[in-house]
C-alpha cells in the first residue's frame, strides 16, 4: 500500500511536469529566462576578458614604468605606482558592491590613498539599475517565476474542478502539497541547471580552479536552498488561497516588499543609524593628526627633533654629520609611519561604522531570505564588502613596505654618496610585485554563518507550516461556481 501510494506520489510529479512543459506561459517564460541567462553569458564572459586584459596590460605598464626608472628612492616613492584589485570569474557571476566600490589603489609617499575608480561612477545605468549578471537574473526573476508558478499550483486544481479527483484516486492533501513544491522545484533547477554547468565548465578551464571551484558550489547549494525556500512559500499561498488572481497578487506583493521594499528600506536605515564620515572630514583628521600629534599636543616639528635627539643619543654622537647612515631617509620614515599610524587611528572610526552597518544588513537578513542569499552570495562570489576590504588591508600592507624599503634603501646607502643618491633598473626590478590573497572559504563562510542559518531556519518554519496547512482540510477547500 505504501508502495502505491510512492508510485502515485511520482505520477502527480510526472504529471505537474508534463502540464508545465505544454503550458505555453511557463514554457516561453523560460524561453524568455533562458535567453536572459545567455545574454547575460556574453556579457559576462566579454565584460570579464575585456576588463582582465586591461588590468594585466595596466600592471604590465605600471611594472615596466618603475622597473626602468633612475631616481632617488625617495622620489620613486613619490612617483609611485597602481595596484588593481584582481578579478575573477566569481566577481563577474556576482559582482556585487564591486562596481561601487573601485577596484585602484594608488602607492605614493606621505599620502594613503583609498580605492578608487568605481566602474558605475560614470555609467548612469549601472547607478540606477545594476548590470545584467547570474546573480541579478538569479536572485530576482528566476524567483518570481517560481512564485509565479507555485502561486496557483493548488489554486487552479480548485478552480478547475480536479482537486476532488485528485483526493478519489486516494492521494491525501499532504501528497498533493508535496507533489506540487517537488515538481516546480525541479523545474527550476531543469532551467538553471545549464547556467552553473557553464559556470563550473569555466571555472574548470581558468588558472583559479583550486580556488573558485569549492566557492562555486557552495553558491549553487545557496541558490538550490533559495529556490526550495520560494518554491514553499508559493504553495503555501496557493494553499491558503482560493482564487489564482488572489494568489498572484499576494505573490507579487511577497516578491517586491522582499526584494526592493525591505532591502531599500534596510539600507537606509544601516546608513542612518551608523553614519560614515565625509572623505573630506576624514582627511582633515588624518593631516591634524599627523601636523598637530594624535593627542593635539605633539607637533610635526617637535617630534622630529625629539626622534634625531633620540637617535644622537642611542649612537653615541653629537651632530648628524657623524652618524654612519643617511638621517634622511629614517627622518622621512619615521614621519611616514606617524602619517600612517594616524590613518589607521581615525580609520579605525570608519572602519567601525562600516562593521555596525554590515552586521545590520546580516541580522536584517534574518527577516528576509532575499537579503541573506544576496549576501551569501556575494560573500562567495569575493564580490562583498569583507573582500573589498581585505583587498584595501593587503594593498596598504603592500604599499607600507614598499615605500619603507625605498626610504631604508636611501638611509643605508644615501650618506656617502656624491650628489644625488640614483638607483637604477636594477635595483627597481628585483622589488616583488603586490599578490592578493583571497580569503580562505572557512573564513567567508563563519562570516557569513547568520545568513546560512536565515536560510535554513526559514526553510523549516515554511515545511513546518505547509505540513500544518496540509493536515488541516479547510486549507483545501472550495466553493466551486
Amino acid at each position: 500500500m505504501k508502495m502505491e501510494g510512492f508510485a502515485a506520489w511520482q505520477m502527480l510529479i510526472k504529471k505537474e511536469l508534463l502540464l508545465s512543459y505544454r503550458n505555453k506561459t511557463i514554457l516561453i517564460s523560460a524561453v524568455i529566462i533562458w535567453l536572459l541567462f545567455i545574454v547575460a553569458t556574453v556579457c559576462t564572459f566579454l565584460n570579464y576578458n575585456t576588463s582582465h586584459k586591461q588590468r594585466l596590460a595596466a600592471n604590465a605598464l605600471f611594472r615596466q614604468q618603475w622597473e626602468h626608472q633612475q631616481r632617488n628612492p625617495h622620489d620613486a616613492a613619490h612617483f609611485g605606482t597602481y595596484l588593481f584589485k584582481p578579478l575573477n570569474l566569481l566577481n563577474v557571476f556576482d559582482t556585487g558592491i564591486n562596481d561601487y566600490t573601485g577596484n585602484t589603489y594608488r602607492i605614493e609617499a606621505h599620502i594613503q590613498h583609498e580605492i578608487s575608480n568605481n566602474e558605475a561612477e560614470n555609467n548612469d545605468t549601472a547607478m540606477r539599475f545594476g548590470n545584467l549578471s547570474f546573480a541579478l537574473i538569479l536572485q530576482l526573476l528566476v524567483p518570481l517565476f517560481l512564485l509565479f508558478i507555485t502561486s496557483t499550483s493548488i489554486t487552479s486544481e480548485k478552480e478547475n474542478g480536479t482537486l476532488k479527483m485528485l483526493l478519489a484516486q486516494g492521494l491525501n492533501n499532504r501528497k498533493i502539497i508535496w507533489a506540487k513544491v517537488w515538481a516546480n522545484y525541479l523545474l527550476i533547477v531543469l532551467i538553471i541547471l545549464p547556467v552553473f554547468t557553464t559556470m563550473v565548465t569555466a571555472v574548470l578551464y581558468s588558472g583559479d580552479m583550486a580556488l573558485l571551484l569549492t566557492k562555486l558550489l557552495w553558491l549553487l547549494i545557496t541558490y538550490l536552498l533559495y529556490y526550495l525556500l520560494i518554491a514553499l512559500l508559493g504553495v503555501i499561498i496557493s494553499a491558503a488561497s482560493n482564487y489564482s488572481g488572489k494568489a498572484l497578487l499576494s505573490a507579487l506583493c511577497f516578491w517586491i516588499f522582499m526584494s526592493i521594499i525591505f532591502p531599500k528600506i534596510i539600507t537606509g536605515m544601516a546608513n542612518r543609524s551608523y553614519p560614515l564620515m565625509s572623505r573630506a572630514a576624514f582627511s582633515d583628521l588624518v593631516e591634524q593628526g599627523y601636523r598637530k600629534g594624535l593627542n593635539g599636543k605633539d607637533p610635526y616639528a617637535a617630534r622630529g627633533e625629539r626622534y634625531i635627539n633620540s637617535l644622537l643619543k642611542k649612537y653615541h654622537v653629537d651632530s648628524v654629520e657623524a652618524l654612519h647612515f643617511n638621517i634622511d631617509g629614517l627622518t622621512l620614515q619615521f614621519n611616514e609611519d606617524y602619517r600612517t599610524k594616524a590613518f589607521n587611528h581615525y580609520f579605525k572610526e570608519v572602519e567601525n561604522s562600516f562593521d555596525q552597518q554590515q552586521l545590520f544588513l546580516s541580522l536584517s537578513g534574518v527577516f528576509d531570505p532575499f537579503l541573506s542569499t544576496k549576501r551569501l552570495s556575494m560573500a562567495l562570489a569575493g564580490s562583498d564588502f569583507y573582500h573589498h576590504e581585505q583587498f584595501f588591508k593587503q594593498a596598504q600592507a603592500y604599499r607600507n613596505q614598499l615605500i619603507k624599503k625605498l626610504n631604508m634603501q636611501l638611509a643605508v646607502h644615501g650618506k656617502y654618496f656624491k650628489g644625488d643618491y640614483i638607483v637604477g633598473p636594477k635595483y627597481f626590478g628585483q622589488l616583488k610585485d603586490f599578490k592578493y590573497h583571497l580569503p580562505p572559504l572557512e573564513r567567508v563562510l563563519q562570516l557569513e554563518k547568520i545568513a546560512i542559518f536565515s536560510l535554513t531556519g526559514w526553510i523549516l518554519i515554511l515545511i513546518l507550516l505547509l505540513q500544518f496547512i496540509a493536515s488541516r482540510s479547510l486549507a483545501l477547500n472550495h466553493t466551486y461556481v
